[in-house]
């Protein structure tokens, strides 16, 4: 069954060097701030920084504040379900059929299950969680 969660996801810039984002995960590992995802460029042209969607923002906030992570959020919505031919399909027309236009996605399917990771423009965020149902 399909589930839609409204999420936190966090951008950091990390300095461009051998071994940064081991380092980071091994203190994320220390700290026990687990992560949904992470993906992007630590730098170069299209580079803002790296991104984090962890499981539990706050205590990802006390984390950064903790280790001097100078970081900006952003909201992003996550979708999970099995993997059914024409499913994620109908979920991405329902809400282009809303009028609300998908400014990035990611997702990764394994096993029968797929995640897709949305972000929306902000002025289409409140729309977004309304039309999935979600707080």
């Amino acid at each position: 069954m399909a589930q839609w969660k409204r999420l936190t996801e966090f951008v950091v810039r990390l300095p461009h060097q051998a071994g940064e984002l081991a380092r980071l995960s091994a203190q994320l590992r220390g700290a026990q701030v687990g992560i949904i995802a992470f993906f992007g460029p630590t730098e170069g042209r299209a580079a803002d920084g790296f991104h984090i969607v962890p499981e539990d923002p706050e205590r990802f906030r006390a984390f950064a504040t903790e280790h001097g992570l100078g970081t900006w959020e952003e909201p992003v919505f996550h979708l999970t379900d099995a993997l059914r031919d024409g499913d994620l399909v109908a979920r991405l027309d329902s809400i282009a059929g809303a009028g609300i236009n998908i400014e990035f996605a990611s997702g990764m399917a394994e096993g029968g299950q797929f995640g897709l990771l949305i972000w929306v423009d902000d002025d289409d965020v409140e729309r977004l969680a309304k039309h999935l149902g979600v707080a």
